[in-house]
């Protein structure tokens, strides 16, 4: 496809993402963000001293996939744990607000929301910028009870959705007995995987999108240059039985490794001049599921998602991405070829 056809043929695409339905399934995360001014250095310590302005929570991991969706005008369901916390009712309303469907919400005292407190400090002209990160997350998996639960959430919730995408961040509320669900899911509609830690696990599902590291993590691979990750994306295949492979590659851009097709690479889109990388992978996951799911081919769903990183990372914090941005980054490419 040339550059100068690139918008108007993407825009029916675009539209049809208000007809997905998505749910979406894994490890949810308050990201809270605490932001202050600076001008002194601490006489107690060599610390700088942030005067508070304002604190906000805004949803994190699966949370920020099930944003996304939303945001691209699908309608979703989320399925996952949450604590009975300060952090958890904090993420809960946002969710809400953000019309986020939450019948698949496990909400339980028996845990403790899952807490990334980051801290920006900046000068009286000067922007924010993140001086400090605090992670507050657990040192076990979930009780089971709570995970046979939330299997049944998911259960309940299939019927009303065409496709899974699935956020496992290594906190472990995705077990045995559910990645043996979602292959069964997987045999009637697609199920997205993205896996922090443990790719090799999801064997069966439909497509696993891993970045550079976690690829080398799972294969033969030993570094992160094209003939490797090409590499990497077979194995995969191969190893898991899947239809696609996904891989974000940073700088490099992504690349989709489809069973009995040559390698697509998709060079980084937009400027190289990032704000903030958190939650693009959410994003990709989230766009490259949405436009499946309207029925775009996977190469044209990765153009897609590769387009709307381009717009996240631009953002800061765990952004989300609309059509609109989508549309107007793509006209702009095709603006650049005419």
């Amino acid at each position: 496809m040339s550059r100068n056809q690139t918008s108007s043929a993407f825009d029916e695409r675009i539209a049809a993402f208000s007809g997905a339905r998505i749910g979406v399934l894994g490890d949810l995360a308050a990201d809270i963000y605490v932001s202050g001014g600076t001008d002194r250095v601490s006489r107690e310590a060599p610390v700088l001293i942030l005067r508070y302005e304002r604190k906000w929570t805004v949803a994190g991991c699966a949370a920020n996939t099930a944003a996304n969706v939303r945001a691209l005008g699908a309608s979703v369901q989320l399925v996952g744990l949450v604590g009975e916390d300060e952090p958890g009712r904090a993420l809960r309303r946002e969710m809400a607000d953000s019309g986020i469907g939450l019948e698949g919400l496990v909400a339980s005292s028996q845990i403790e929301t899952v807490a990334k407190t980051r801290f920006l400090a900046g000068g009286r002209n000067t922007a924010r910028q993140q001086v400090l990160r605090i992670d507050h997350e657990p040192s076990e998996a979930p009780p089971e009870p709570l995970r046979i639960v939330l299997r049944k959430r998911l259960e309940q919730l299939d019927d009303r959705v065409d496709a899974w995408v699935v956020n496992d961040y290594g906190y472990r509320s995705i077990d045995e007995a559910m990645r043996d669900r979602l292959r069964e899911i997987a045999t009637r509609k697609p199920v997205v995987v993205d896996s922090r830690y443990d790719v090799l696990a999801f064997g069966g599902v439909t497509v696993v999108k891993p970045n550079e590291d976690e690829a080398i993590a799972a294969t033969a691979a030993t570094d992160g240059s094209m003939p490797h990750m090409q590499q990497a994306a077979g194995e995969l295949i191969e190893r898991l039985g899947v239809e696609a492979v996904l891989l974000t590659l940073g700088n490099q851009g992504m690349l989709l490794r489809q069973r009995e097709s040559d390698p697509v690479l998709l060079p980084v889109e937009g400027t190289d001049e990032i704000v903030d990388l958190t939650g693009a992978g959410d994003t990709v996951a989230a766009t490259f599921t949405v436009a499946v799911t309207s029925g775009a081919s996977y190469r044209d769903a990765a153009y897609l998602a590769n387009c709307a990183a381009g717009i996240a990372v631009m953002k800061e914090g765990a952004a989300i991405v609309r059509p609109g941005e989508l549309r107007a980054a793509l006209a702009a490419r095709s603006n650049e070829g005419t």
